[in-house]
């Protein structure tokens, strides 16, 4: 039988693979209903021009594990398309057992419109 920290340890490395995942095809949803089927807790973290979203698992009274996702656009990163990033943690008494992160670059919804509509218009 596993040990709390052990089943939160198995959690974590489910939900990395969720993160790999999720980047490879970028595509954010992946992991974060992952996430959400393993009984994490959703909350919006958005601002102003990040979208965001953070899920929240408490395993016992001091083991807690967190995802945070965060979309951010262009003209607040230092590329010229839009960026998506998680962060995945795993606390115990406070204290950061382990962390990953991962992200991939998002194609900007006007351009992806732009060449799926021109090259379907350009061919009528």
């Amino acid at each position: 039988m596993l040990t709390s920290i052990e089943f939160a340890d198995e959690i974590f490395e489910e939900l990395r693979l969720s993160i790999d995942q999720a980047c490879k095809e970028r595509y954010w949803f992946t992991a974060c209903r992952n996430a959400r089927t393993l009984g994490f807790r959703q909350s919006d973290v958005s601002c102003a021009s990040t979208y965001g979203q953070c899920f929240e698992l408490l395993i016992e009274p001091d083991i807690y594990l967190s995802l945070t996702y965060k979309s951010m656009e262009a003209c607040d990163t230092l590329t010229p398309t839009d960026v998506a990033k998680f962060e995945l943690q795993l606390k115990h008494a406070e204290v950061l057992v382990k962390s990953y992160q991962n992200e991939f670059e998002e194609t900007p919804i006007s351009l992806v419109r732009g060449v799926r509509y021109g090259a379907y218009s350009a061919s009528l």
